[in-house]
């Protein structure tokens, strides 16, 4: 019978079964953690704009409650603070006249399993010292404003499972003034982040320490900071500086109950370097000595197009210590910007080159026995979107570019999407952010990246160590100390554990996956469920979830993908999503036929082992990238161009004879063919 004309019981009983897949299928109903945000009738302040913001950040909801003054207020507020979902308080510095504060520290103090910790949000000087000195317990006594200097900086202090990584270090700030309070005595409260003119020291953001209920004050910003901050370029380090305080109270609330990542990482990416020697200033055994010596892990971005040009005494190398050297994919010619926008290169021109590229990566795997990430870092630019979903498609993990924003697109509004070096918001596909090496690298950077569970990427040219293989040393050295546990790997192995997670109040973890293939580890030491969401919103649709290389239960609902696996204690899963393949093409040639990019690649090769190492090279070379270059380099200029001449002209000579035999022999006629 056909499907349309079915009975109503059968119809029913499809439904049935449908509805039965699906609860099976979803995950068990469990709230996430919640702060409760107490406010006043009046429009929304700044700081409440922040809190909303940290808590999407950590993935905690906010409960907002007006307060009134009256009895159902208070009681709606009592009832909030029991709720076992319930982490923390904030209350606004308007709402704190309309709440009686003994009866509310009273309330956190009751919660089940211990106190609430309580924010005080936006304290101004128009706040009443005689409210200011009660909701402190007597450490503050009254807020001022600092006088307007263009020298003011941010100083995080040290208190004890709060300022983490953050402790004493200096950031930038992005405002000439500053609130700030005038503490009743240095001993009733810990200063968590201050503001400095050069002179003085005033802090903005503290924690009462007079009893176990911690109480957070934060100072409100004035106007003008507040205008400076929203101008700002949308950096990490002004996204930070914007919500500062909120985030750093998040983290401390909600603990594992939040977003986080389960380890630290690191990597440095070397890019262009081909694995022979010499290549420019690198040195692989000098590399490997600094790496064993300050744990780091280098991995060499390599070009597709030199799939047949190493040399065996340097694959040895890199193919015998694989917890330090590790290969991903630059390009695929390398012919400066080979994915750039759909008129200079069209996407199917785009395309062909990406399955070049791993078609000549598994013809370099064979040849060398050493493994390679589907990591695309992008050469001279970041692809537009359309090829983002092309490496979707062809099963890349993800692309590690200077900037994460594909070319022709802008950045999501608000100050959330500075603060990851990951985004999903481009064809659902990972794009990461890194920081050149090859430029100073303030501490500050470092510290927060960490303080936020952002993985670290640093990359670099052959040029980094024109002084020697300790170039990157003082990088390592700080990301170390900041947090000694940092695990430095492959550009591979890092994706792979691009996920977030938080436990639930069943005690099983939700997980947010950045890639399509991840490694979940269950750092518990009991058996643990993993409800894993992925971001599915664009194209191709998902063919496949793998787990442990089986085939698993999903389904996707409102962008997103959503499935289960149990795990054991102290163990690992190995998860794989695939997506809906393309319509069959024929095989792509990895033949290099370009005389184009032949000349190209040697000119490449050229700069980087001859012209770079003399001070002329370095002149040419500097003034072709600056775009101006200078009187006195001329004649510098001049002569490396006719060097770098002869060694094209020599490079044609070679070009020819391999591609036409019959001229090398005419070329040498005292040669015999059979010789």
């Amino acid at each position: 019978m056909p499907t349309e004309y079915a009975s109503g019981p059968s119809v029913c009983l499809c439904f049935v079964c449908f509805a039965i897949c699906l609860l099976i299928a979803s995950p068990a109903r469990c709230s996430p953690a919640e702060v409760v945000l107490i406010r006043s009738s009046g429009g929304v302040s700044a700081g409440e704009q922040h809190l909303k913001a940290a808590t999407q950040f950590y993935g905690v909801d906010l409960k907002v409650i007006t307060a009134t003054g009256a009895g159902n207020g208070a009681r709606a507020i009592a009832a909030a603070t029991k709720r076992k979902e319930t982490i923390a308080v904030a209350i606004t510095a308007a709402a704190i006249v309309q709440v009686n504060a003994k009866l509310l520290m009273r309330a956190l103090a009751r919660k089940p399993g211990g106190t609430l910790p309580l924010l005080i949000l936006g304290l101004k000087p128009s706040t009443s010292p005689a409210l200011l000195k009660l909701w402190s317990g007597g450490n503050a006594v009254a807020c001022g404003r600092t006088v307007s200097s263009p020298h003011v900086r941010y100083l995080f202090g040290r208190v004890s499972g709060v300022t983490g990584q953050l402790t004493n270090i200096e950031v930038p700030f992005p405002g000439q003034q500053a609130f700030y309070f005038a503490p009743a005595s240095t001993d009733g409260a810990q200063t968590i982040l201050s503001v400095s003119d050069g002179r003085q020291v005033f802090p903005v953001f503290i924690v009462n320490k007079a009893n176990r209920q911690r109480v957070f004050l934060e100072c409100g910003m004035p106007y003008q900071s507040q205008k400076a901050l929203q101008a700002n370029d949308r950096s990490i380090a002004g996204a930070f500086e914007e919500l500062a305080p909120e985030l750093i109270f998040l983290k401390y609330s909600a603990g594992a109950r939040g977003w986080h990542t389960l380890h630290q990482y690191a990597n440095l990416t070397i890019d262009d370097a081909n694995l022979r020697e010499p290549y420019g200033f690198l040195d692989y055994d000098g590399l490997l000595t600094e790496m064993e010596k300050h744990n780091f892990h280098t991995t060499i971005a390599f070009i597709p197009w030199n799939y047949d040009r190493t040399e065996s005494q340097v694959v040895s190398l890199v193919r015998s210590h694989p917890q330090r050297f590790s290969i991903c994919i630059h390009g695929d010619n390398h012919d400066h910007k080979e994915f750039t926008d759909y008129g200079s290169k069209p996407l199917t021109v785009q395309v062909e080159a990406l399955r070049q590229a791993l078609a000549r990566m598994e013809r370099f795997h064979a040849l060398t026995g050493i493994p390679y990430d589907k990591v695309m870092v992008f050469p001279h630019s970041v692809a537009p979107e359309k090829t983002f979903e092309a490496l979707k498609t062809y099963n890349y993990l993800a692309t590690v570019n200077s900037q994460n924003i594909p070319m022709g697109s802008g950045a999501p509004p608000g100050p959330l999407f500075a603060l990851r070096p990951v985004t999903l918001s481009f064809a659902d596909f990972p794009s990461i952010m890194r920081y050149s090496a090859a430029v100073p690298i303030p501490t500050w950077l470092i510290a927060i990246n960490e303080f936020l569970d952002n993985p670290l990427f640093f990359y670099c040219h052959h040029d980094l160590f024109e002084h020697g293989m300790n170039a990157f040393d003082q990088v390592a050295d700080r990301v170390n100390r900041l947090d000694p546990e940092t695990r430095w790997q492959g550009l591979g192995d890092i994706v792979r554990h691009l996920y977030l997670v938080r436990l639930r109040d069943d005690s099983n973890y939700d997980v947010l996956a950045f890639s399509r293939a991840i490694d979940l580890e269950n750092t518990a030491h009991t058996d643990s469920v993993f409800y894993v969401t992925k971001r599915q919103f664009g194209q191709p649709d998902v063919a496949a979830v793998f787990i442990n290389g089986h085939d698993a239960s999903y389904y996707v609902r409102d962008g997103y993908l959503h499935f289960s696996v149990t795990i054991p204690a102290r163990a690992t899963c190995t998860i794989t999503i695939k997506y809906q393949p393309p319509l069959s093409s024929p095989p792509v040639s990895i033949a290099k036929n370009s005389f184009r990019v032949y000349l190209l690649r040697m000119a490449s090769d050229f700069r980087d082992n001859v012209v770079y190492k003399n001070a002329l090279g370095r002149a040419l070379i500097s003034s072709y990238y600056n775009g101006r270059p200078k009187p006195a380099h001329l004649f510098e200029m001049a002569f490396a161009l006719m060097l770098a001449c002869a060694c094209a002209g020599w490079s044609i000579r070679i070009f020819i004879q391999k591609r036409h035999p019959a001229s090398r022999l005419r070329s040498n006629p005292r040669r015999s063919p059979a010789a």
